[in-house]
This record gives structure tokens, sequence and C-alpha cells, in this order.
């Protein structure tokens, strides 16, 4: 009787091990799917204000800025001298990671690792990175980025002065988006749902 006992102590050591994988996994999975969704408190600042239009808020149009020969942005002196190039530059970034919904973007569930994106406007580059909800914008390269955007300083202003423009620059691939990341981790941190949202498919 005893030896009988002894005998399924290895077999009840394995179920448990394996309902405690088989949790571990599904509960992955649904953090993975079901990071929390900030489009509403994104709405309400956009509204509101908080988030302002790069282009309203520094008051550019046809008359004050425009693109060159070399894609450069070209604004107004009167407009430099309240401001400056990079400035405006990272506002069109932040204003456009808002429109590609970045900031629904979250962490490997059950770790701190958090959501990387390195953009690419023209010859200047910018490390986008996610931190609950917010987005975290500084010059320079980022490491090891989850995606790449590259645009063009012209993209970026049509992306800002119509929203609804945006897929229809990834689509075409005058904007465009490198998975570099391996698909579980940009599965995990919530990237597929928007890859597929804007681009059609993986």
């Amino acid at each position: 009787m005893n030896e009988k006992k002894e005998m399924n102590v290895p077999v009840v050591v394995l179920s448990a091990l394996g309902i405690i994988t088989l949790v571990f996994v599904a509960s992955f999975v649904y953090f993975s799917l079901n990071g929390k969704n900030y489009s509403e408190v994104y709405q309400q600042k956009l509204q509101s204000g908080e988030i302002k239009n790069p282009i309203s808020e520094f008051s550019l149009n046809s008359n004050n800025f425009s693109i060159g020969e070399n894609k450069s942005l070209i604004i107004d002196n009167s407009i430099l001298s309240d401001t400056n190039k990079s400035l405006i530059q990272e506002s069109l970034i932040n204003y456009a990671s808002v429109i590609l919904k970045l900031y629904n973007l979250h962490n490997i569930p059950f770790t701190s690792i958090n959501p990387k994106v390195q953009v690419t406007i023209d010859s200047d580059s910018y490390s986008v990175e996610i931190v609950k909800g917010n987005i975290i914008i500084e010059t320079g390269q980022i490491s090891k980025p989850d995606i790449t955007i590259t645009t063009t300083r012209d993209e970026i202003l049509k992306i800002a002065n119509n929203n609804d423009y945006a897929k229809d620059s990834i689509s075409s691939g005058k904007t465009n988006i490198k998975l570099t990341a391996n698909k579980l981790i940009l599965f995990s941190k919530g990237y597929l749902g928007l890859y597929k949202e804007f681009k059609g498919k993986i």
C-alpha cells in the first residue's frame, strides 16, 4: 500500500507543475492581449487641449513653414524666435505617437521590460519609450528597439495635419515600420494589434 502511494508522488508533482505552467502561459497570453487601454484618457487630453496638435500649437501654416528641396523643415524666423526646430519636431513625434496609439503598448507581462521604438525623420533620430501609457521621447538612438519607424518631415507634418492620413502613409510605404524584435516580444508588448490596424497584415 505504501509502495503504491510513493509511486504516485512523481505523477502528482508533474501534474501540479503542468497546471502551474498552464496557468502561467494562459495568464501571459491574457495580459499580452489585454493591456490597459489608454485610448479614452488620450481622447480626453486631446479634447481638453492638454495635448495639442503642433501645427496649431506653434501656429504653423503654409505661410511660415515649408519643406525644402532636401526635405528639411523650413520655419519662419518669427516662429523660431519663440521656440526651435528640435522642439517642434519632438512635438510632432509625440503627436504622431498618439495618433498611432503607441500609448497602448505595454511591458512584457510579469516584467518591467518596456516597449522601445526608434524613430528616424530624415537624418534625425529619436527614441520613444512607453512607460505605463506615458510616451517618453529623447533625441538619439535607443538600444535594441522593438520596431523602427522611418519617415520624412513632409510625411509627419501631413499626419499631424490630417490624422486619417497615418494609415495611408504607412500602407503606401512613405512611412516605413520595421519589426526588429521577434514576434513573441512584439506580441507580448501589444505591437501586433497596432501593426495590423495600421499596416493591415504582418
